[in-house]
Formats: C-alpha cells, structure tokens, sequence
C-alpha cells in the first residue's frame, strides 16, 4: 500500500493534521508502540494515525513521535481521540487505552477489531492473522520486539508503523458485514464500552514488588521477608537501569533465594540464573539483604495485614449456591448460543456470568447494574437469565 507517511514532532503541526482529521469526520485507525519490553515504565513513544476518505480508503498517514517532540505535540489530539471525535478503528483496546491515559490522553467512541473478530468466534485473532485472511495483506512481525524508544526513526520502521493502521478500514468493513449478519452490532458496542472503562480504571499495581509474586502468600514467615528483600534489589536496580524487573532476574530466581537463603556467594551460585548476567551483579547486594532480613524474622503485624488480609471463609452451602447458579447460567447461554448460532460471549460475556453468579441478582434492575450487560440482553433475556440464577424454569 503505497500511502505517504509523515513523522510529526511539532505541535502546530500535530494541530493541523488533528485539523483535517476533525474536519474529514471519517473513521480514523491508529496504533502505538511503547517501550515496555525496554524500559522499567513503559510510555508510549509513537501514536500511527490515518486520514482516511469517506470510502475507507486510507490517503494518508501520521506518526506522532512524542519523545521528540514532547508531551505538546499530543495535546492537539485530544478532540480527535476523544468521544465527540471521529470512530477510531483500533486492535486490541486494552493496551492502547492504558498507555494513552497515562499520556493524559482520552480514548472513546472506539471500534476493535480484535472484540469484533472474538464475538464473531474466530479462533485467530491477531492482527496478522485478521489482516491475512480477510484484507489478503501480510504484516511483517520482524520489529515486534523492537525498542520503540531509540532515535531517530529509521527508514525501515516508519512502513513497518504505517502498516498495523493502513488496514484497520478494510479489516473493519470485513468484521461490520459479519457483525450486522449476525445481529451482534450492539452486544459488540456495549462491551467496548464496558473494555474501555476497565482499561482505564486499571493502574499500576501499588503493592510492593514481592507481594505480587502470586507464589508470595504461600510462603512461610521468613522466606517471605526475605523474598521482600531480595525484590527490592531487584526493583531498584531497575530503575536505576531502567529495564524491566524481569530483564534483571526473573521471579524464579528471588523465590529460590527466599527459600534457600544462601550466606555466601559460592552458595548463591547454585541458583540457576545468579551465576551470570546482571543478576550477578547485584549478588553483594542480595546477600546483605538476605541477611538483614533474616535477621528481622517476619513481617510486622501491620505490614502483613495490608498485604496479606485474611481470607473470608465462605460456607459450603453458599458455595454450593453460587456453583450452582454458575452451572446452569453456563448450561443456558450455551444453549442460546446454539440457538442463535453465535459465539457464547455474545449471549453472555465471561465476566458478566461470573459477576451474575456472585450477585445473584433477583430484579430487573439489579440485572441492569451488572458491568458490560446492556440494555438489549435486559429486554432480550432478562427474564430467562433471572430464572436461571434463582432456578425456576424460564
């Protein structure tokens, strides 16, 4: 696809393109890249947007590049992202909308291909996948690792941009038919809303290293204050390199070092992954916080009741009930889904089952409040799905 590709770095020039993308009103695909696989706090650092015709026809395409231009260069992008703007034509939100909101950057009135192509019940939803069976186009994987933070862009990356948003119209157009034959248009619609509120209500995980390690709570008293100590060896030290906590050492490593608790370097050398690389490095430092934090013992009382609160013990007849409500909402959308020859989330996405059997809802209303449900399935199926969370036949 032969389209011109122009790198902005200058807010005014960032503004007359947002101009023209406002003025046009067409749909407008874009994609970024960030730095997560590179640095300690991922960031976005190219924003791929196109201007497109009033027949989808991609004319032509911008690269934002806010590490040269700075933070300005996105404000004029604001109209244009936001939910009076154009539809954007996206894949996969999720990511896309946390890095733009932690740019400061709205993201509404959205259209993703991926949800499109999960609700329709195609097993391959990547983008390379999507764009080669329904576009005929190949996507180069070869920059998907790529460090998006290093300058200047080259003359290979710019067409390797271009391309994940020169698509996007087409691959759209292909999923809508599909979707409107299907009736599924506002079951699509509603869960893209409900995905964009939990993308940006999701933020960095504010709990300390060591307690987000899923194995941590496991662990007994003193190999988990030595598992908090070793982790903030790690934490610190990158972000003083600033690469990721994993390109240091990985999980595997601090557990092993929480339960081994080596008091010397030829000790420590036995754990796999501490005998090279930047782990290494920092063998000195670990040893003396090992050793501090067996000389501390265990975690304060407080310390222990914030992070590791404990667990509510849940009567085997309640549990029962949910198990129950659970199976046979499960045994009812899969039935409807037959019924309608669609994809099961399109009677009843996963996550509302889930939240339908913890609640147990006993009204309309109360249906309604469930995340992501809609409108339509409360008239649709409001008072099948009631029947079964309390049991009686619908």
């Amino acid at each position: 696809m032969d389209v011109p590709i122009t790198v902005i770095t200058a807010p005014d020039v960032a503004a007359s393109f947002a101009a023209r993308l406002l003025a046009a009103g067409h749909d407008v695909p874009i994609d970024i890249e960030s730095n997560g696989l590179h640095a300690y706090r991922p960031s976005l650092c190219t924003l791929q947007i196109a201007l497109t015709s009033a027949e989808g026809e991609v004319l032509e395409i911008a690269v934002i590049d806010p590490i040269a231009g700075g933070e300005a260069v996105l404000a004029p992008l604001h109209a244009v992202l936001g939910k009076t703007g154009p539809r954007k034509l996206v894949h996969d939100l999720a990511f896309d909308a946390r890095i733009l909101a932690r740019s400061g950057l709205p993201f509404e009135h959205v259209f993703d291909t991926s949800l499109a192509a999960r609700f329709l019940g195609v097993s391959s939803t990547s983008l390379a996948a999507l764009v080669e069976a329904r576009v005929g186009a190949r996507l180069s994987k070869e920059l998907q690792h790529h460090d998006w933070g290093k300058r200047p862009l080259t003359g290979a990356e710019l067409p390797y941009l271009a391309a994940d948003v020169a698509h996007l119209p087409a691959l759209a157009r292909s999923l809508t038919g599909d979707l409107v034959a299907g009736d599924i248009v506002d079951e699509v619609e509603v869960e893209t809303v409900y995905r964009l509120g939990t993308a940006k209500d999701a933020q960095d995980d504010a709990r300390p290293p060591y307690v987000r390690m899923k194995e941590s709570a496991g662990l007994e008293p003193l190999a988990l204050v030595v598992l908090r100590a070793v982790a903030d060896v790690r934490e610190e030290a990158a972000r003083n390199w600033d690469v990721p906590p994993f390109k240091v050492m990985g999980n595997d490593v601090l557990l092993a070092l929480a339960k081994l608790r080596p008091t010397s370097r030829e000790a420590a050398h036995r754990v796999r992954g501490l005998d090279r690389g930047r782990g290494a490095s920092l063998l000195g430092e670990l040893l003396s916080a090992i050793a501090r934090a067996v000389a501390e013992g265990d975690l304060s009382e407080d310390e222990r009741a914030l992070h590791f609160p404990p667990r509510r013990v849940i009567p085997r007849a309640e549990l029962e009930l949910r198990r129950g409500r659970e199976h046979r909402l499960s045994a009812w959308r899969r039935a409807e889904a037959k019924t309608r020859a669609v994809d099961e989330q399109v009677v009843l996405p996963g996550h509302c089952l889930q939240e339908l059997a913890d609640r147990a809802p006993v009204t309309l209303d109360e249906l309604g409040g469930i995340g992501g449900f809609g409108e339509r399935r409360c008239v649709r199926y409001g008072e099948a799905i009631l029947a079964a969370v309390r049991g009686s036949a619908t």
